[in-house]
């Protein structure tokens, strides 16, 4: 026996009343320690036989479990495979039969488009200078190899006359597309020659000075003037007249700080008198890109604007370049 001695206990209330006092004999303490040490083993049976048994359980079923899991995530892929496959079908299905729809009707208008293509190739030779031979107008009889070709003899459903069909309009179009395209390089070319031919006026202000000869107000002299002299103020931005590139960023005697621009078809432009450079030697400038400014630098008697045009060398009267003020 555990407890073999008897034992009272006191209970003392808080509040100053009398304490009680329980004796409990040693025969029912070691019964009461017997009854809890019988339950608890009895319930941690019961508990580690239940553990054991959901153990062997999943042990058991383990691999079922883990083969189930498999199946659902390959069932889940395969439906989505399937439904995305039978989207894709549905959808090929409905662009194929679109596609075909526009095809042939694309194959109806063939022959008209081709006409229509013809004239154009003509308007746009006449409007780009081009000498174009054998021009016939509408109205006027003409001789040919072949007739014009009849739409209504074939039937653009049937794969082999649609063929045949195609067969006689191709040629005649990728002609014009040639055609068409020699005079798209033609314009191109032309497109580039006119963006760096000056035309735009530098800078707007008083002329003070214009091309030709000139007397020196102070000497009396009459000597060439080789450009346009414009009054403005000092740091007037000076903006580049066409594409080019920078050759010249320094400081030339007469004409102090100065800038030219090598246009690329015989044509340079120069800017003298500058107080600040705004590029560097071999930029590439747009039209109307700010290159400089205003100053009074070199042979100058207040600020203003040296502006010079020289084509292959030779200077030009600038008046003519600078757009609507040469006009």
């Amino acid at each position: 026996m555990i407890f073999k001695k008897s034992y009272s206990f006191i209970i003392l209330p808080h509040h100053g009343e009398h304490g009680k006092s329980v004796f409990l004999h040693s025969w029912w303490l070691n019964a009461i320690l017997l009854v809890t040490v019988a339950a608890v083993g009895i319930s941690g049976f019961f508990i580690a036989r239940h553990y054991l048994f959901h153990y062997k359980l999943k042990t058991a079923f383990e691999p079922t479990f883990k083969e189930n899991k498999v199946l659902r995530v390959e069932r889940k892929s395969y439906d989505h495979v399937k439904d995305s496959l039978a989207s894709d079908i549905s959808s090929l299905q409905a662009q194929l039969k679109k596609e075909r729809s526009n095809y042939l009707a694309s194959v109806g208008n063939l022959a008209r488009q081709v006409d229509n293509l013809r004239k154009l190739a003509v308007k746009v030779k006449i409007q780009a200078g081009f000498k174009t031979a054998n021009i016939v107008e509408e109205g006027e009889a003409a001789g040919g190899p072949e007739s014009p070709i009849i739409l209504g003899k074939y039937d653009i459903s049937h794969p082999i006359e649609t063929t045949q069909l195609e067969s006689k309009v191709s040629p005649d179009i990728f002609q014009q597309v040639a055609d068409l395209k020699k005079v798209d390089s033609y314009l191109e070319t032309k497109e580039c020659l006119l963006s760096a031919t000056p035309e735009l006026a530098p800078l707007f202000g008083k002329m003070t000075s214009t091309f030709g000869v000139r007397r020196w107000r102070r000497s009396g002299h009459s000597e060439n003037h080789y450009g346009l002299d414009i009054a403005v103020p000092r740091g007037t931005p000076v903006s580049a007249p066409a594409e080019g590139v920078v050759t010249i960023r320094s400081r030339v005697g007469d004409y102090g700080n100065l800038i030219e621009l090598d246009h690329g078809t015989g044509y340079t432009t120069r800017f003298g008198h500058l107080s600040k450079f705004n590029v560097e030697i071999g930029d590439r400038v747009k039209k109307g890109q700010i290159i400089g400014f205003v100053g009074s630098t070199g042979r100058s008697t207040g600020p203003h604007l040296h502006y010079e045009v020289r084509m292959n060398g030779t200077p030009v009267d600038p008046i003519g370049y600078m757009g609507d003020l040469g006009e």
